[in-house]
């Protein structure tokens, strides 16, 4: 808060009428006699009660300055404002006290008959009132503009965190269906030199699966019964190609799993398992998906290719990772021993 500009002339001067109109009518009510006997000094005892009342003023706007500096900021700012009208009275009466004390030096008992129609301490505590209603007003008023200047910047942040955090995803996003077409198209290839009318099969499922894809990834998030849905015709595309050398079972806990996840992780945790696993019919793959507590785990034996026509990118795992950490906090997990290899994934609230 910028305490600098409570102390400034036009304040000081607007704020002296005010406390000299205010200690006037308190006069008038108290002696009003007074102020029908002009006699030669009235002048001068008008000019003195302004000069007084500036005087007064000008130090209280001076106090409240300095303590708005000072006093450090709380949660709640009328404890604060409440100590600040505290110091202002004790400073106030403090100098009016010294003032009285200085007047009785210089003038003796003479100043009983140029102060005779007010008080110095009367000076002070009108002086106390009304700075501190424009002190603490002036406070109030850069409080609430300083909150809400806070509260449309972090507005501000959040949208554009929400912008950042959208771009993110649908960056994320559109590798999936890179990655998804590349290698499905990848497959169909082989299948169009092997067997034709396999080939075709494969071609109208893949061509509902991918519809199935561009649907879904319009959300961040899918229920995880519709994700195994998703799965499930996907997997009807990989027993066309490999037949029985892949066997996916999928446990009733997960198909029933209340929560959601990110669209195509499991798929994805699929296709990396059968991409760089060895698999026949003598010795299929075998993958297992189970319910572990809040996860869902995608659990196959390591079964190396002996020469790995491509090196894994660790692309789709990558991918999943960072989709979850710009959805949640909760991360995905990774285990492995010698014989197996597990990733586990949190199931989101809804």
């Amino acid at each position: 808060m910028n305490a600098a500009k409570i102390l400034d002339w036009k304040n000081i001067v607007w704020l002296s009428l005010v406390s000299y109109a205010l200690y006037a009518m308190l006069w008038l009510v108290i002696d009003d006699e007074t102020w029908y006997d002009s006699g030669p000094h009235f002048v001068v005892e008008m000019t003195v009660d302004f000069c007084m009342c500036v005087l007064f003023v000008g130090f209280s706007l001076l106090y409240s300055r300095t303590i708005l500096r000072i006093l450090p900021m709380h949660d709640r700012p009328y404890v604060r404002l409440l100590l600040m009208v505290c110091i202002l009275f004790l400073l106030n009466n403090a100098m009016a006290y010294a003032m009285t004390v200085l007047c009785d030096t210089i003038w003796g008992d003479g100043s009983d008959e140029l102060f005779r129609l007010q008080g110095i301490y009367t000076y002070g505590m009108i002086a106390t009132f009304v700075s501190c209603i424009y002190s603490n007003a002036f406070y109030l008023e850069t409080y609430m503009r300083t909150e809400d200047e806070k509260r449309r910047l972090e507005i501000a942040l959040l949208k554009e965190q929400e912008v950042a955090l959208q771009s993110q995803l649908d960056a994320l996003k559109s590798q999936i269906d890179t990655h998804f077409m590349f290698n499905n198209f990848s497959i169909l290839a082989e299948l169009i030199e092997e067997d034709r009318v396999l080939a075709g099969k494969f071609l109208a499922n893949l061509s509902k699966v991918y519809r199935y894809i561009i649907q879904n990834m319009k959300r961040h998030k899918v229920p995880v019964g519709e994700e195994i849905a998703f799965l499930d015709a996907y997997l009807y595309l990989i027993e066309m190609r490999y037949g029985k050398t892949v066997v996916v079972h999928i446990e009733n806990d997960v198909r029933i799993a209340d929560g959601c996840m990110p669209p195509a992780c499991l798929q994805l945790l699929v296709e990396n398992a059968i991409k760089h696993n060895r698999h026949s019919a003598e010795q299929p793959l075998h993958i297992d998906i189970r319910r572990e507590g809040d996860y869902i785990s995608v659990c196959n034996p390591l079964a190396p290719l002996f020469s790995a026509a491509e090196p894994s990118t660790g692309i789709g795992q990558k991918n999943i990772a960072e989709r979850y950490a710009l959805l949640s906090d909760r991360q995905m997990l990774v285990s492995f021993t010698s014989r197996t290899y597990a990733v586990k994934l949190p199931i989101l609230e809804n």
